[in-house]
């Protein structure tokens, strides 16, 4: 081979080695850039992926009888993408008019970084569609869903409860059964550009959401408004600090209306987001006389129509208990004793009957234990057990003192008397309504038949011609106990002012009520007034008129007759719930806390 041969040769290799060189600088680039990205050219070319959540249409709470009382309807949401808004301070100033919202506050929205800023969310169609109008370029209005109550935002407010601005259930009902109404978001997935358009042909992934379901509720709407409206005036006139109201069906335990007012720091009474009915407790006093009666009777220490010896005043532990107005040694029976609201006859039936006795009626009756309801934050009261009873608590207790209890509760033991004995468990959730749940607890035979009828006839004669006499409804008999009970205070039940001087009690005024016609019991209405101010703070001049309005008014919406029955010429009582065919030697165990007499007795 020649010289000049063997130069063409290495210089083909020398190219070719220079080209393979090249060709593994080439591949290891692209591997490299593969591999380990640079983000500064990711930002430049990569397509951006937008996402929307679709809410899924929530589900409406309606009333017994199919009314509306929380429904979702649409709404305009107003948004912004700041990167494509040319002139911030113009939009703002156009954006502030319509929606009287000043332009200092929008232009924080409508600058700085990020493509999507909520300007205003939820607010009248009417008002997006003039936001629209505006046409202003990076300004957009969506449809988004609000909740709306026909009754007024402030009906059935802690029952029902309310919804946050992304539709989520926050009390009441709307938070237990979140998951049934709001149902399953909906979203959908596209390419956008990097200003947030939507590149046309790009992927687009659509997911349909699934419809919340409705729930039906025991209440009725138009009892529940009135309800509230007549505890509103009674708390406000009292110059009370709350009230709470309730009615139901015995027969069943469905709560028909369930009212919570409260006066704020402002003065001004209004609804409460917290159900009191639920999560307060107080001591009941009188109102809770007829737990011990039914202990009385049911024991068989006392008879109905048997006179018991009532003393002028009983000292027990160097603690003196009297009646007012006071009377000498008499001898009532145990209807004269409910009837006068007696402090002396009512401790010395408890004391017939036995500390263990009274105990187990407290504890059949469902005090110390929270409701078939079991709202959230729903209290079980106090009800000491009896290994801390001393030698006050039997005759505390007795009169309602020593133990403090829920209006629940207080509506339970009404419903138990007025169902001829039976305890019925509290709905609010109507039949069919709702998600499926376990299995609730069932009816309990808490007295016999005939103990239960002494109940109510002792009751009746606390409205004829005792300290219930204003809670009288035309047209039906009317079964019911007052009580005016003092509350825990500074020192004792005695209140101070700042520089600790004695300023009076805490009162607590109740009713509770059973309203029969011809068929039997038919309603039991509750009504707790706290805090009342002047001197109407009684349970029988206070409570007892607001039980009689609110009854009168809730038997003529559900159409609840008073008319008797020529053809049997006879009083009939409604057919009881059904109960387990087991039987029981004695109410199961229980307990409860304290509370004061009413205008028929001191609390002492």
């Amino acid at each position: 081979m020649t010289g000049r041969q063997l130069v063409g040769r290495g210089r083909v290799v020398a190219v070719l080695v220079i080209l393979l060189l090249a060709l593994g600088a080439l591949i290891y680039r692209i591997v490299d850039v593969q591999a380990t990205p640079d983000p500064r050219i990711l930002t430049d070319v990569a397509i951006p992926i937008g996402e929307i959540i679709v809410p899924a249409p929530r589900g409406t709470v309606i009333d017994r009888n199919g009314r509306t009382i929380a429904l979702s309807l649409p709404a305009a949401t107003v948004v912004a993408n700041p990167r494509v808004i040319e002139d911030p301070h113009g939009a703002a100033s156009a954006l502030s008019e319509v929606l009287g919202i000043e332009s200092s506050e929008l232009l924080d929205k409508l600058q700085g970084e990020g493509a999507f800023r909520y300007i205003v969310r939820q607010i009248d169609p009417e008002v997006g569609e003039q936001v629209n109008d505006l046409g202003i370029n990076g300004i957009k209005v969506i449809a988004e869903p609000r909740r709306e109550h026909p009754n007024g935002d402030c009906s059935a407010l802690a029952a029902v409860g309310r919804v946050n601005i992304d539709h989520v259930g926050m009390s009441g009902i709307e938070e237990t059964y979140d998951e049934h109404l709001s149902g399953t978001p909906g979203r959908v997935v596209k390419e956008v550009g990097v200003d947030g358009t939507t590149i046309p042909g790009g992927l687009q992934e659509v997911t349909e959401p699934n419809v919340g379901q409705d729930i039906a509720v025991t209440l009725d709407r138009n009892v529940q408004f009135q309800a509230e409206s007549m505890l509103f005036d009674v708390v406000a006139s009292a110059g009370a600090s709350s009230g709470v109201a309730l009615v139901s069906l015995p027969a069943t335990g469905e709560i028909v209306a369930m009212a919570n007012v409260a006066r704020g720091s402002d003065g001004i009474v209004n609804c409460t987001r917290q159900n009191l009915a639920a999560t307060w407790t107080y001591e009941p006093g009188s109102v809770f006389k007829p737990v011990t009666a039914a202990a009385a009777l049911s024991s068989g220490a006392v008879l109905e129509h048997v006179e018991i010896a009532v003393p002028s005043y009983l000292t027990i532990w160097e603690h003196r208990f009297e009646d007012t107005p006071t009377h000498p040694d008499v001898e009532w029976t145990p209807t004269e004793i409910v009837t006068r609201s007696s402090n002396i006859g009512t401790i010395k039936m408890a004391q017939m009957t036995g500390e263990e006795r009274l105990y187990q009626t407290i504890r059949a009756f469902g005090f110390g234990s929270r409701t078939a309801l079991d709202f959230k934050g729903e209290s079980k009261g106090i009800v000491p057990p009896l290994s801390r009873w001393n030698g006050l608590s039997l005759p505390n207790m007795a009169i309602g003192q020593g133990l403090a209890v829920t209006p629940l509760q207080m509506l339970q033991v009404y419903n138990t008397i007025a169902n001829d004995g039976v305890r019925v468990p509290l709905r609010l959730i109507g039949d069919g309504s709702g998600p499926p749940a376990e299995e609730g607890p069932a009816p309990v035979r808490i007295l016999s038949s005939d103990m239960a009828s002494s109940l109510m006839r002792m009751l009746e004669s606390v409205v004829l011609s005792g300290t219930g006499q204003q809670a009288v409804v035309e047209g039906f008999s009317v079964a019911g106990k007052t009580g005016t009970a003092w509350q825990p205070c500074d020192i004792g039940y005695e209140c101070v002012n700042e520089r600790n001087e004695l300023i009076g009690r805490h009162h607590t005024a109740t009713f509770a009520g059973i309203v029969s016609n011809d068929d039997g019991p038919a309603l039991v209405v509750l009504v707790v007034i706290d805090r009342p101010k002047g001197d109407v703070i009684s349970g029988g001049r206070l409570a007892a008129p607001a039980v009689s309005d609110i009854a009168e008014y809730s038997l003529r919406q559900l159409r609840i007759p008073a008319v008797f029955d020529a053809g049997l010429g006879e009083r009939r009582r409604a057919e009881p719930a059904t109960v387990p065919t087991t039987t029981t030697e004695a109410p199961p165990d229980s307990s409860v806390t304290a509370g004061a007499a009413d205008a028929g007795g001191t609390r002492t």
